[in-house]
């Protein structure tokens, strides 16, 4: 690799760090992070913050919860732990075999005073590295952590190193799934509103007809000086041919046998993330009432489950859930 390609991969790894190693301005949340790594008996190795609460794109939502990444180095241990503090009635040897296929395992916990209601994703620090990597199983930890996100707590210089560098890859690996979706023409506000619209396109979630346009615009001044350092870094190995206006074009063409693995990495995803839903209905305590809020608020009107559907949501919600995800763009464009 040339020099020059280094110094630019290195301003990458600048922006990126910048930003994930800043200080957060959430006291509440910094003691509820804190709250649950004291409570955790050693077993969480880092904390990171990210989604709509971390770009600020939900703030007005005081029910929302605060999505992170737990990094624990056993699943067990840090299961057996909020089990003792009594944070979860999930017992631990179910919530650790739960855990290891499709990583990771979301759940809900509560910290702190007021109480802040946190979205976990609990992950081994080797997983996240890999899901983070060219070798991922899915695109559902990397489709998050491409987006802002903010390093809360690490154990160790070592552990805060190496999270940070899954965060730099998961900014990287943008490149690969995003190349057949691009424009023409694209600078890096461009790149990044179409990566964020593509994998939010591919994803299983009750989410309205603009939501990936708005979340760009609550993410755009951070991410774009990341893509600004990706996109120099591409261009320096020859992937890109710059323009006018910091403007970029395709060095080669995508074609159609790219396209066809990639829109079959997504179709992969799309089942695995089916079927992690299924896993986060056992692993997530208060599941149906949070996924009815989510969805109400989307829906901008509230939803009313009968009792029927309550008391046997996997039998009775299915219909009103698939209406729901067929109708949602069109309650989108009528509003």
């Amino acid at each position: 690799m040339s020099t020059a390609a280094v110094a630019v991969e290195g301003s990458l790894r600048q922006a990126v760090c910048r930003r994930v190693l800043s200080a957060g301005d959430d006291p509440a949340l910094d003691k509820a992070v804190a709250e649950m790594q004291a409570a955790s008996g050693g077993s969480v190795e880092a904390v990171v913050f990210f989604g709509s609460r971390r770009t600020g794109a939900a703030r007005a939502n005081a029910w929302s919860a605060h999505d992170l990444f737990a990094v624990v180095n056993d699943y067990r241990r840090f299961y057996a732990a909020m089990h003792r503090a009594g944070r979860t009635g999930k017992r631990p040897r179910f919530m650790a075999a739960l855990s290891r296929p499709l990583a990771p395992t979301q759940i809900s916990l509560r910290f702190g005073e007021p109480v802040v209601h946190l979205k976990v994703s609990v992950i081994l620090l080797p997983t996240l590295r890999r899901e983070t990597s060219s070798r991922r199983a899915d695109h559902f930890t990397i489709g998050r952590l491409f987006q802002p996100s903010r390093i809360l707590y690490a154990a160790s210089e070592a552990a805060r190193t190496q999270v940070a560098d899954a965060l730099v890859s998961a900014h990287a690996e943008t490149w690969h799934w995003v190349r057949p979706w691009l424009p023409e023409r694209f600078d890096a506000d461009g790149y990044g509103r179409t990566a964020l619209r593509v994998s939010m396109s591919w994803e299983v979630r009750p989410e309205p007809a603009g939501r990936a346009e708005a979340l760009w615009e609550a993410q755009r001044q951070e991410q774009t000086p990341v893509f600004e350092a990706l996109l120099a870094e591409l261009a320096g190995r020859g992937e890109l041919v710059p323009g006018a206006e910091g403007t970029f074009t395709l060095a080669r063409r995508v074609g159609w046998l790219e396209r066809r693995r990639w829109e079959l990495y997504f179709g992969r995803s799309m089942a695995r993330a089916t079927l992690r839903w299924l896993k986060h209905v056992l692993s997530f305590e208060g599941w149906l009432d949070y996924i009815v809020r989510k969805a109400s608020r989307h829906a901008g009107e509230r939803i009313e489950l009968t009792e029927r559907e309550r008391r046997w949501p996997w039998i009775f919600l299915w219909g009103r859930f698939i209406r729901y995800l067929r109708n949602k763009d069109r309650r989108r464009g009528s509003g």
